[in-house]
């Protein structure tokens, strides 16, 4: 297994996507904390399915824009696993659909914390202990609504695309402690609540790729594995589209 003695930590881990990255890091060897904010009973259900199949892992509710929050979260996992090796920033704030006129600007900041302040939080918990060992990954996660903007997301898209520079800031900060820091650039998933879009809507997506399919979560999960993983050894602030292939480079 990829992924014996490691120790992750998957912020939003009761969502779909969530769930699907904790409990693939988990097949592969890894301890896993399952963070939530409100579904308590999701978190559990994915820690039942970890441990049903020998796997180890943990449930811990934090929300992410609160720093004292991630801290006892990050400090309960050392305590239990001995480590944190893998951070996986998968939490982001409230999307919705409205007009930049009629957006708020705390709309904006509401956005920001979710995805940034949460990400800069528990990105700030793990650090000292990664650069102990001389060894972490922090994977992040965004949209790729960010490479083809769609009407009426301007307070999501900005605070997903700040993703990018915080990847790449923190990439060239920590290489030398032998921290790689990386960014999923996630196509439209399709999951049990996907948001947003009717099943005609799902569906002109999914023709535009040329593999004919919206995501799955356990695509997304697949990428963070590789990013997880030895295999991703030489690969830093870097951003990995995992759409079908809907947006080129």
């Amino acid at each position: 297994m990829k992924l014996n003695g490691k120790v992750a930590i998957v912020t939003a881990a009761s969502s779909d996507r969530g769930s699907a990255i904790a409990e693939l890091l988990a097949s592969e060897g890894a301890a896993v904390t399952i963070n939530y904010l409100k579904n308590k009973k999701n978190a559990e259900s994915i820690l039942n399915r970890i441990e049903s199949r020998g796997g180890k892992a943990m449930v811990r509710q934090a929300d992410v824009t609160v720093k004292a929050s991630v801290n006892k979260m990050v400090k309960d996992t050392i305590r239990e696993f001995g480590s944190a090796d893998i951070l996986v920033n998968n939490a982001h704030g409230t999307i919705r659909r409205k007009t930049f006129e009629a957006t708020i600007w705390n709309e904006f900041t509401e956005n920001l914390n979710g995805t940034i302040k949460g990400a800069h939080n528990c990105c700030q918990a793990v650090i000292s202990e990664m650069q102990k060992k001389k060894w972490g990954r922090i994977i992040n996660i965004m949209d790729n609504i960010v490479n083809e903007p769609v009407r009426g997301y301007t307070s999501h898209i900005t605070a997903q695309s700040a993703l990018v520079g915080f990847t790449r800031s923190l990439a060239v900060e920590l290489g030398s402690f032998g921290i790689t820091v990386n960014l999923i650039n996630a196509g439209f998933t399709l999951a049990k609540k996907t948001p947003h879009a009717p099943p005609r809507i799902q569906k002109a997506i999914a023709e535009q790729t040329p593999l004919k399919r919206l995501a799955l979560p356990i695509d997304i999960a697949k990428a963070v594995l590789f990013y997880a993983t030895d295999l991703s050894d030489f690969v830093t602030g870097n951003c990995l589209s995992v759409d079908g292939g809907k947006i080129m480079c």
